[in-house]
């Protein structure tokens, strides 16, 4: 039986997780690793204050071949749902101006590559200030890829770059099935805001330095039953409803404290220019 994935052929849905075509956000090196750590370590001590709340303003922008990649704005408006559902629940939300979403008619970038020439020339024409917003960006992919994603911690360096790319079937009521209610944007959006993959590294490696996502030798799919699922210490259980594992979007229901406290802290050190707004709340920190 071939699994079909966008335009590329798998001899199973198996072979298609397994091969890590699904996610191509980068593997993160131990010298980068440890920047961030550093980096998030010196703030912690120089700001007295953690961030409680942040609204996110997210700028659509819709790369099609004529028709082919269009997105409705029911599907918009679902695939906010679907991000909101997931994150308001320490006070991350996300809004959007339907107003503002550009849909361009661009073949040339429309099964762009991660990379590639197609991807730089979209981003630099049609980015909308990257300090500010989250630029969501649709097309067709190659290689299979669902989407992928730059870590906070790229931002300064190149900011032309930043943002998150998903395929346009991957929206709720695309065809992309079982990836197509909308959690790929989910799972992108959280390496934007400085989540690694569960399976960081697999069982040799620092994992996704989370005490309360146990650690696996590698992605989850489809939605298995309960049990170890290649968690790497006994008594475990590998975490198949994160949502950054790989498992299907039917199966992804939950972030950690762990992972939120991550998300706010890279917020503060890397994307402080989203606290910009009467939505962002600071706190300070009781003893």
């Amino acid at each position: 039986m071939v699994f079909k994935i966008n335009r590329a052929e798998f001899s199973s849905k198996e072979e298609f997780i397994k091969s890590g075509r699904r996610c191509g956000a980068p593997n993160p090196s131990d010298l980068q690793r440890d920047r961030v750590r550093r980096e998030i370590a010196s703030l912690r001590q120089s700001i007295k204050g953690r961030v409680e709340s942040v609204t996110i303003n997210v700028q659509f922008h819709h790369i099609t071949r004529g028709s082919e990649g269009a997105i409705t704005e029911e599907q918009r408006k679902k695939q906010m749902d679907v991000l909101n559902q997931a994150y308001s629940r320490k006070g991350i939300k996300f809004t959007y101006k339907p107003e503002s979403v550009v849909t361009v008619n661009k073949p040339a970038w429309f099964s762009m590559g991660m990379g590639s020439i197609a991807e730089s020339e979209a981003k630099t024409e049609l980015q909308l200030a990257p300090e500010n917003n989250l630029n969501i960006y649709t097309a067709e992919l190659q290689s299979g890829l669902l989407g992928w994603a730059t870590f906070p911690f790229d931002m300064a360096g190149n900011p032309k770059r930043d943002g998150v790319v998903v395929l346009y079937s991957t929206f709720p009521g695309g065809d992309a099935a079982p990836y197509n209610e909308g959690q790929t944007l989910t799972h992108e959006v959280g390496h934007w805001l400085g989540l690694y993959h569960t399976f960081q590294g697999g069982c040799g490696g620092m994992g996704d330095e989370l005490d309360d996502t146990p650690s696996h030798e590698g992605p989850v799919f489809g939605c298995p039953g309960d049990g170890s699922n290649g968690a790497c210490n006994p008594g475990e259980k590998a975490p198949i409803h994160n949502y950054m594992n790989y498992t299907d979007d039917g199966c992804m229901n939950e972030f950690t404290d762990g992972q939120f406290e991550r998300i706010f802290d890279q917020i503060l050190t890397y994307r402080s220019g989203l606290l910009i707004g009467p939505d962002a709340i600071i706190m300070e920190n009781t003893p």
